[in-house]
């Protein structure tokens, strides 16, 4: 079986709520930032890249609050691109028929992990702040 890798305890990704979080996976050219998010409904974790597939850029580029009281769908703060949370389908958006690429979560004794991504630690990434949450829009039905 392939090493676990823990992102984050299950407790801080709240309800209706969407946390981003930047590792650091190794790829061709090295160690590169990899930016996703965790996103819990109705009990439910989704994790996905946080990669808004027109374009390519992060889906969190623009602050503020961006969370709802139904919590059912993603937005691209650019593009105000919307993916169906369940799926990461787009459904609205310059990128409609497209869809978020998903991360495989497994709980395991109350942490988020995942598995089979080559990831190593964060030292020697340019990341400005790793304790600032990026915000990721979640939309009503």
């Amino acid at each position: 079986m392939d090493e676990l890798f823990v992102i984050c305890d299950v407790r801080e990704v709240q309800e209706e709520e969407v946390r981003g979080f930047t590792l650091a996976r190794l790829g061709a050219g090295g160690t590169e930032p990899w930016p996703i998010l965790i996103a819990r409904k109705a009990g439910r974790l989704f994790g996905y890249e946080n990669v808004c597939p027109h374009g390519g850029g992060r889906l969190d580029t623009v602050p503020g609050e961006f969370m709802d009281e139904e919590g059912n769908f993603i937005a691209c703060g650019k593009h105000k691109a919307m993916f169906d949370l369940d799926t990461g389908h787009c459904f609205i958006g310059p990128c409609q028929g497209q869809q978020l690429t998903k991360i495989d979560l497994i709980i395991d004794e109350g942490d988020v992990c995942i598995t089979g991504v080559p990831l190593t630690d964060e030292d020697g990434l340019d990341i400005p702040d790793p304790d600032a949450h990026p915000e990721v829009m979640i939309a009503p039905d």
